[in-house]
């Protein structure tokens, strides 16, 4: 895939821009494109020579005990609800006569405090229930496979949490109790660890994280807009899931002011000191909070995911994007409509299936180079190259595949035109290499969506008032 996006600029939304060939071309000898080309064919020679996909089998391993013996265990959901009882039964009072609360009907509050939420669930020896102690933070820990032994052992994995900095409140009706509202305190800052034992009784840190989360200044809850912040580390020593180290960090910032509406984005993905890729985004819009009230039940449907995309971006534009890959590929971009453009590009698909001839195809391509301008900078050889979207046979189809334009030719070449053999077989490499890991992080994900489903199911069929929920 990265090899892929080294070609294609990062993304799928490439377009020609008709201010491009007003830039200054820069001076430059030999052939543009075979520089452009020799530079692409070494990168994507060295990542398949270099491949290490050792945080991402270790996390494909967690996500997957984590949904079979926490998520999806009837058992450990018990020792939780006894734990949130227990503290809950301390804190019920009565409700303040002539409060808003009160005026809501509600005539008992209990309060579930999760900054001071510190239980240890430690996994029986029947890989099912649980042992449930009080604890410095909220920990669980869980047997499992040992990566080098093969054996099963008790207490092999551990996951650490930990929520406080400034306190936040949300009220919500208690399921199955009528007159009785929850009050959850939240922290702004969530720090966990997902932790292992490769054989002795240390634990090490395979990945870390702290997460920042704040509504803006002076306001209650995210109605007006918020920032969010994290940083996630991994740190996986050779010899457990392979015979590669692995030290990754992800860093993660967002904004949105929903009165302006406006919104900013911004990751980094460093990887044993590598800088594998660098994007920013800022994105306008009338309903950048759409995310919050997203209907869940239509990802039940693998056919409604373009209807739930298109809710989500509709009269939403981004004014400026940025790609970068392996700190050295830019791709900047920007979309006058998200929304159209999605639908645009879902009626091409369906007709490039049903074998749409060329003049279709045209018609497509040239609508999606209405919406989006852009351009990729290459630092390594010093090229500014426009984009845009041609159309290009494929086999006995007609695709819209990219097209660059380089500084010493007159016309777009189409992406197709520059895949030589060696480089294709580089890509080749890298995905056959990564497919079974690939394949291994849809089925978890699937079984954490199906959970929230029925989670999210559950609670509102606990209690009658939706409009209360």
């Amino acid at each position: 895939m990265l090899a892929a996006i080294l070609f294609c600029g990062a993304s799928v939304f490439t377009a020609c821009s008709d201010d491009d060939d007003n830039s200054p071309a820069k001076e430059q000898t030999g052939t543009e494109k075979a520089k452009f080309v020799e530079h692409t064919r070494t990168v994507t020679k060295d990542l398949a020579e270099n491949l290490n996909f050792t945080s991402w089998v270790t996390a494909n391993t967690y996500s997957q005990y984590f949904n079979d013996y926490v998520l999806n265990n009837s058992d450990f959901q018990d020792a939780v609800l006894v734990a949130f009882a227990t503290e809950v039964l301390k804190t019920v009072t009565s409700v303040e006569e002539g409060s808003e609360l009160a005026n809501q009907g509600y005539k008992t509050c209990a309060t579930v405090d999760l900054t001071n939420f510190k239980y240890r669930f430690t996994m029986n020896d029947d890989n099912k229930s649980f042992d449930v102690t009080e604890a410095e933070n909220f920990e669980i820990i869980l047997n499992g496979t040992n990566p080098k032994t093969k054996e099963l052992e008790k207490g092999m994995y551990k996951v650490t949490m930990k929520v406080d900095g400034t306190k936040m409140t949300r009220y919500l009706p208690m399921p199955k109790v009528e007159e009785t509202v929850m009050e959850i305190v939240l922290g702004s800052k969530f720090q966990f660890a997902l932790s292992s034992k490769t054989g002795t009784d240390t634990w090490n840190e395979d990945f870390s994280g702290i997460m920042h989360y704040l509504p803006a200044a002076g306001e209650a809850d995210a109605s007006k807009g918020y920032t969010a912040d994290a940083i996630i580390k991994s740190n996986i020593l050779a010899g457990t899931v392979g015979d590669k180290a692995d030290n990754t960090q992800l860093e993660l910032s967002i904004t949105s002011d929903r009165v302006k509406g406006v919104a900013t984005g911004k990751a980094c993905w460093t990887q044993n000191s590598r800088k594998m890729f660098e994007v920013s985004v800022t994105e306008k819009g009338d309903n950048l909070g759409a995310l919050g009230s997203l209907d869940l039940s239509k990802f039940e449907s693998s056919a409604s995911i373009f209807d739930v995309i298109g809710s989500i971006l509709a009269t939403r534009s981004i004014e400026e994007a940025k790609v970068t890959l392996l700190d050295d590929l830019t791709t900047t971009f920007s979309i006058s409509d998200l929304q159209k453009l999605l639908e645009i590009e879902n009626e091409y698909r369906t007709d490039g299936r049903n074998y749409a001839d060329k003049q279709t195809i045209e018609e497509y391509t040239k609508k999606m180079n209405e919406l989006v301008k852009a351009k990729m900078y290459c630092k390594a050889t010093n090229q500014t190259i426009p984009m845009c979207l041609l159309t290009d046979q494929v086999g006995v189809d007609y695709w819209a595949v990219y097209g660059l334009k380089f500084s010493d030719e007159a016309e777009y070449v189409s992406l197709l035109s520059l895949l030589d053999r060696k480089t294709f077989a580089y890509m080749l490499n890298i995905m056959d290499h990564s497919v079974d890991h690939m394949q291994q992080s849809v089925i978890v994900g699937r079984q954490l969506i199906q959970f929230v489903l029925d989670f999210n199911k559950q609670f509102a069929d606990s209690d009658s008032s939706q409009e209360a929920n």
